[in-house]
C-alpha cells in the first residue's frame, strides 16, 4: 500500500498545498515547528479518522482560516485496488453565553465544537466505517509512553490498533464502554439504597461477554507481535525482547472465560458497590515489555524503551501485513532521537525496504549517505514543502 498524493487545505499550518508521492522512502526534513509533525498526523488521520495529538478537532483548523474548515484528501493504491479517503472538519461556532453566566472565558471559548465529514472513494461514509480503509503506522515521540507510561495509554494503543484491523472490535469496544459507564452508575445507586444488588445480573453477564472478547482479541494481537518484535529487539540491542499481555481476571480458555469472569465478578461485588467502580475487566489489563526477565518500563533506559516502543509498532504493521496481505505506510516522526549511529542504522536498514515510509526529522544531517541518496528529500518550512 502507498499514498499516490495527498492535498491539506487549512491543515495546522498548512495554508493550501499538493503533493505527489509514490512508493519508496520520504525524508520531511525541516526545524522544529515547521509542519513536519502536522504532515504525519494528516496521514495517520486519514488511517483513523482522528487525530493523535488533538485535544480537540478545531485545533486542526488553520488559525486565520478565512473558510473555518480543514481539509485533507489523498489517493492509495493498495493491494487490490486503489481509493480515495477525504476528511473535511468545519467549524462550529461557540454558544453565545450572556455576560453574567459563571462560565470561565477560557470554557466560553471552548464551547463549540468540529463537524467532520468523511468521504471514501467520493460516496459520504461514517467515520467508524472508513476507520482502517488504508493503514497507516505511526510513530511519535510520545509512543514513549507506551512502555513507560500508565498502563490506561497500553490499553489505548490496543484498541487503535485492533479498530483499524477490525469493524467488529471496534463496535465491540463501544458497547463495552457503554457498558462500563451503565454499570459504574448501577453500583453507586446500590450503594445508595436506591436500587438492588440482583440489578446487576443482566450487566454481569454483558461484561462479562464483551471484556472476555476484549482481552481475547488484545491477548491474541501481542501474541503474533512477539516473534517479530523480538526479532527487531535483536537487531536494535534487546536482548529477548517480549510484549507480555497481563490480563485483570483469570480466562483459561474462550469456552469457560466467561463463567470464570462471572464468578470473580461475584467475590468482588461487596468491594465494587462499596467503591462504586468496576473493578474487573479489559479497562483494567496491562501489556508488560520485558527484556529477558527484566521490565523495560521499570528498569530499561530511555532509549530501550524507545526501541521497545518502536519494535512494538514494526510489529504491528507486519501483523497487518499478514491478516490484509497489504503492507501498511509506515510514519516515523522524530523517531532517530536517542538512538545511538548503530541502532540508527539498524533502523533504517530494516525500513528502507518497506512500500512507503515517511521520515520526519530535523536532524537530516545525522542520516547515512546512502539512505539519503535512495529516498525522496522534501524540505518542511513555514507549512510549505519542497524538494531539497
Amino acid at each position: 500500500m502507498y499514498m499516490q498524493r495527498i492535498s491539506l487545505l487549512d491543515f495546522r499550518n498548512y495554508s493550501d498545498i499538493s503533493l505527489d508521492l509514490g512508493p519508496g522512502c520520504f525524508i520531511l526534513a525541516g526545524d522544529n515547528a515547521q509542519g513536519k509533525s502536522n504532515f504525519c498526523e494528516a496521514a495517520a488521520m486519514l488511517s483513523s479518522m482522528r487525530s493523535f495529538r488533538a485535544s480537540s478537532e478545531r485545533e486542526l483548523i488553520r488559525w486565520g482560516s478565512a473558510g473555518g474548515f480543514a481539509k485533507i484528501q489523498a489517493s492509495f493504491q493498495r493491494a487490490q485496488d486503489s481509493c480515495g479517503v477525504s476528511i473535511v472538519i468545519s467549524e462550529t461556532k461557540p454558544a453565545i453565553l450572556p455576560q453574567s453566566a459563571a462560565v470561565p472565558l477560557d470554557e466560553q471559548l471552548s464551547a463549540g465544537s468540529a463537524r467532520k465529514k468523511v468521504w471514501l472513494n467520493d460516496a459520504p461514509k461514517r467515520a467508524l466505517d472508513c476507520v482502517g480503509a488504508v493503514k497507516v503506522i505511526l510513530f511519535e515521540p510520545a509512543d514513549l509512553d507506551i512502555v513507560s507510561g500508565a498502563p490506561s495509554i497500553r490499553r489505548h494503543f490496543l484498541d487503535v490498533t485492533l479498530c483499524l484491523q477490525s469493524r467488529k472490535y471496534c463496535k465491540n469496544l463501544s458497547q463495552y464502554q457503554r457498558i462500563l459507564t451503565q454499570r459504574a452508575a448501577l453500583l453507586k445507586r446500590i450503594r445508595e439504597g436506591m436500587d438492588s444488588a440482583g440489578s446487576l445480573t443482566y450487566w454481569d453477564e454483558q461484561l462479562a461477554l464483551h471484556a472476555c472478547a476484549i482481552t481475547a482479541e488484545r491477548a491474541a494481537f501481542v501474541a503474533r507481535c512477539l516473534p517479530y518484535a523480538e526479532e527487531f529487539g535483536w537487531k536494535m540491542g534487546i536482548a529477548a525482547l517480549k510484549p507480555e499481555y497481563i490480563p485483570s481476571f483469570l480466562a483459561e480458555d474462550t469456552v469457560h472465560g466467561n463463567q470464570l469472569f462471572l464468578e470473580q465478578l461475584t467475590r468482588l461485588r461487596k468491594r465494587e458497590i462499596a467503591q462504586g467502580v468496576n473493578l474487573l475487566g479489559s479497562h483494567r489489563d496491562d501489556l508488560m515489555f520485558l527484556s529477558e526477565t527484566i521490565s523495560l518500563g521499570v528498569y530499561g533506559s530511555r532509549g530501550q524503551q524507545r526501541i521497545a516502543a518502536l519494535a512494538l509498532k514494526l510489529a504491528e504493521l507486519r501483523v497487518m501485513e499478514d491478516i490484509d496481505g497489504d503492507r501498511p505506510i509506515l510514519a516515523l516522526d522524530d523517531v532517530l532521537s536517542e538512538l545511538d549511529t548503530t541502532r540508527r542504522k539498524a533502523l533504517l536498514n530494516h525500513v528502507k525496504n518497506y512500500t512507503q515510509v515517511f521520515l520526519a526529522t530535523a536532524e537530516p544531517e545525522a542520516l547515512p549517505d546512502d539512505f539519503i541518496q535512495s529516498a525522496v528529500r522534501l524540505r518542511v518550512s513555514q507549512g510549505n514543502i519542497r524538494q531539497w
